[in-house]
């Protein structure tokens, strides 16, 4: 018997929860509920809100993410990964799998899942004309089909309006296929893609795939003196297609696989100036010729070792949510040859490498996650192209409701081939405090502690909570245009912590960051973010993904 509903009961409690040891599966019951919606109904204006715009995820789809149906054998590996596929779900705040005892020897599973809070929304405020900036709005489980769909507003100044839309779809044609499609006008540019892929999001797959393309035009700005800003026009499009392949066991594994790739590049040959009254000349010849085009197709190579189990952790990069914490190592490359028969005006060798180690318990924990890649150009007989990035970081569980993390991140560029530099302002992997920080470099290295508390779960609606931070930074000239080595920069603040709803792995907060080094030193700074780190570790920064070639096997391998 198969039975779906949405329901928001009590668990079964006539019935014995057991383990399961191969036993045949005769029912699976899905429970889908939204605790923070039923919550808010107590407050009249929130309850017309969450009626308005949340539906609760479908129990049809929440189950075409289960590795087990009716008739199969219920073992403990599949059902814990059918649990970490469906919390890993951004729709999802929660979910459990429990298998509960039949009078025939069987078992039918209960499913429980918890939905995230589905409004989208955003803003960007200022306190001179125009006060707002930005505006985004949309809903992340759309009808609740897994359907994210968001569109956002972005003032141009002296500059067109901006506007865009994104879509993704995390079951698309009923089966655990990702579709996303965005288009975007900027004020100075603007970009679209597609990408429809089967991530390897568990080690019982056999293979996944993917399929990309897409187009940026934007300008990369340098501004070495204060309100002094410029801009190098650079035209991107990629595509990408390929698959990989499993063999050997769950848990201990290698992955073989190939793809195509193709990469475009048109940087203007000259710089502009971006003004508040639109582009001006740029009378500096800094810019001249610095960057060529570059028009490259490649044959690549796909390969992976992945020996990665799951701890059960809580409070980590959640507030107070459950993560599935991967421990093990992983490392995949990608070996890559330009061919003129696809279309490749350059000749070059590409690679690239992702490193992901984690090891530790539900007190304490360590991880890191490394990335490279590089170019040799035949042409010239040079490497380019070089970029890495890595973050490693110890979290210490000092008690139930206290937990210290420690991190470092790095990320660094030699003789790119495309408008390139790094700042202390990048949102991710920047420094907080000083987002208007003018200093330009070609490597950043970025160390911080935070010590975060949770408080409590006010009216059951939210987790709440805060935390004191401090955070350090250096950034080195290297080869970018105006680049400078500066000294260490440090800034320290307090953080806002919430979610919702409670349990949520989405963490929201509110930085307010004091910058300690001179000619920083004055005023706070604010800054409101919302992400999910439990399912990234390491999310790359903007900065740096402006510049690499789209290839990695991260698209494939989905690195934890």
């Amino acid at each position: 018997m198969v039975c779906a509903t949405r329901s928001s009961a009590q668990q079964d409690t006539t019935r014995t929860v057991v383990k399961c040891t191969g036993q045949r599966i005769s029912g699976i019951t899905v429970y889908s509920s939204a605790p923070t919606v039923a919550g808010a109904r107590r407050i009249k204006v929130l309850g017309s809100i969450a009626r308005a715009f949340h539906v609760t995820t479908r129990p049809d789809l929440v189950r075409r993410f289960l590795l087990m149906d009716v008739g199969d054998q219920c073992t403990e590996f599949r059902r814990t990964e059918s649990e970490r596929i469906l919390r890993a779900q951004p729709f999802l705040a929660d979910a459990s799998v429990v298998p509960l005892a039949d009078d025939s020897g069987t078992v039918s599973l209960e499913v429980r899942t918890i939905d995230e809070a589905s409004v989208v929304i955003g803003a960007h405020a200022s306190t001179s004309a125009p006060f707002l900036t930005v505006f985004r709005f949309g809903n992340s489980n759309l009808n609740g089909q897994g359907i994210y769909l968001a569109g956002d507003w972005e003032s141009g100044g002296a500059y067109r309006d901006g506007f865009g839309a994104r879509m993704t779809d995390y079951q698309w044609l009923g089966r655990p296929y990702v579709l996303t499609l965005e288009a975007r006008r900027t004020p100075l540019g603007y970009a679209w893609n597609t990408d429809a892929s089967h991530p390897f999001l568990t080690d019982l797959q056999r293979i996944a795939w993917t399929t990309r393309s897409g187009a940026i035009q934007d300008y990369v700005q340098f501004e070495p003196v204060k309100g002094t800003v410029h801009g190098v026009k650079v035209l991107q499009k990629f595509f990408d297609v390929g698959g990989i392949v499993r063999v050997g066991p769950p848990g201990r594994l290698s992955l073989f696989g190939a793809s195509i790739t193709g990469d475009r590049d048109v940087p203007d040959t000259t710089s502009v100036l971006i003004t508040g009254d639109g582009f001006q000349p740029d009378t500096s010849t800094v810019f001249e010729n610095r960057y060529q085009s570059h028009r490259i197709a490649r044959v690549n190579a796909l390969w992976g070792v992945r020996d990665i189990g799951y701890v059960r952790v809580r409070g980590f990069d959640a507030l107070s949510g459950v993560q599935d914490l991967p421990v093990g190592f992983q490392v995949g490359a990608l070996f890559g040859r330009s061919l003129s028969v696809l279309g490749s005006k350059d000749d070059d060798i590409f690679m690239a490498a992702d490193l992901y180690v984690g090891s530790g318990g539900p007190n304490a924990a360590f991880r890191m996650q490394l990335q490279g890649e590089g170019r040799r150009s035949n042409d010239q007989t040079m490497w380019d192209g070089i970029l890495t990035n890595g973050r490693a970081a110890e979290y210490i569980r000092l008690s139930e409701v206290q937990t210290l993390i420690l991190s470092g991140a790095f990320s660094g560029g030699w003789n790119v081939r495309t408008p390139f530099r790094l700042t202390f302002g990048a949102t991710e992997g920047g420094l907080r405090g000083y987002h208007n920080s003018i200093e330009l470099g070609g490597q950043r290295a970025i160390w911080g502690v935070e010590d975060r508390r949770f408080v409590g779960r006010p009216l059951g609606l939210a987790d709440v909570g805060f935390a004191v931070f401090a955070d350090a930074g250096r950034l080195w000239a290297g080869d970018v245009p105006f680049g400078a080595t500066t000294p260490i920069m440090s800034s320290v603040g307090v953080s806002l912590l919430g979610t919702v709803p409670p349990r949520s792995t989405r963490l929201w907060r509110l930085d307010i960051s004091m910058p300690l080094s001179r000619p920083h030193a004055y005023g706070l700074e604010f800054r409101v973010s919302s992400s999910d780190n439990t399912t990234f570790f390491w999310r790359e920064p903007s900065d740096v993904l402006g510049a690499r070639e789209r290839t990695l096997p991260s698209s494939i391998f989905s690195w934890p």
